[in-house]
Parts: structure tokens; sequence; C-alpha cells
């Protein structure tokens, strides 16, 4: 008598994920996050969790953090701040962006540990970090000299 008994198939099979771009380390997003801000790593952490294939919960989290982040960054330099030049504007944006950096962090951890022990190799983040970094980094800079300065 001859039992048909998948014991030894593996329960992780290849064909069950879809072939996707191999995502970023989300620790290496601290980077974009103190050098460009909240709305890099914002960008980034959205971008990554896709690739990941975090929940939509999780990823609304991340784009929640990250407007809540550049609003408080906006409103602290708005009210804390005055016209004196000797500002920490670039402290207050590498904060808020640890911040997001946290949420991004702490919702992606979980499918990255996943993805790396079915094999999976990161991406590099360097080109991506560095263009987010100067772009979008740049037109928050823009955004909140507009802002203080009115």
């Amino acid at each position: 008598m001859t039992v048909a008994d998948d014991l030894f198939t593996p329960t992780i099979a290849p064909p069950t994920y879809e072939v996707r771009r191999p995502p970023w380390r989300p620790q290496s997003l601290i980077f974009p996050a103190v050098f460009g801000g909240p709305t890099a790593v914002t960008v980034l952490a959205l971008v990554n969790g896709h690739r990941l294939g975090v929940s939509r919960p999780a990823r609304l989290a991340v784009l929640g953090a990250g407007l809540a982040a550049l609003i408080a960054r906006l409103a602290i330099t708005l009210a804390i701040f005055d016209d004196g030049g000797n500002r920490p504007v670039r402290l207050v944006g590498a904060l808020a962006g640890g911040l997001v950096w946290l949420v991004a962090a702490t919702t992606q951890k979980r499918q990255f540990r996943a993805y790396e022990l079915r094999g999976g190799q990161p991406a590099s983040l360097w080109l991506p970090g560095l263009g987010a970094v100067l772009l979008l980094g740049f037109t928050e800079a823009v955004l909140v000299s507009l802002v203080a300065a009115a």
C-alpha cells in the first residue's frame, strides 16, 4: 500500500512568488532619510515596499508617516525658529527623515528577511538613493525655504 504523502515537498516553491526587481535593504534607507529628508525616504520606502510585496496598510503607514513628518518639519520651521540665520533646519529634516525610516524599517523588516532566506540578493541603493537625495531633498529644501520666507 502506497500513500501519496507530500511530506518532503517544499512548501515555499519558487513559482509562488512573482518576479520583481530586487529590493533594497530597509536598513540602508537611513542614509537617504538623513541626507534627503522625509520626502526622499518616503518615496524610496514606498518603492521598496512594492518590490517586497508588503501589505497595503503597511505602505499606507509609510505614506502617512512621510506626510506627517513633512508637515511637522514645515510646522516646526514656522513655529519655533525665528528669522535668524542660525536655524537648525537641516537637523529637523534629518530627524523627520529618521522617523519615517523607523516606520519603513519596521514594516519591511519581515518581508526582507523572508526575501533573503529564499536566496535573494538586495539591489544597490547608491544611484537611486543619490538621485532621491539630490532631486527630492532639493525640492523639499526649496519648499522649506519658501515656507520659512512667508
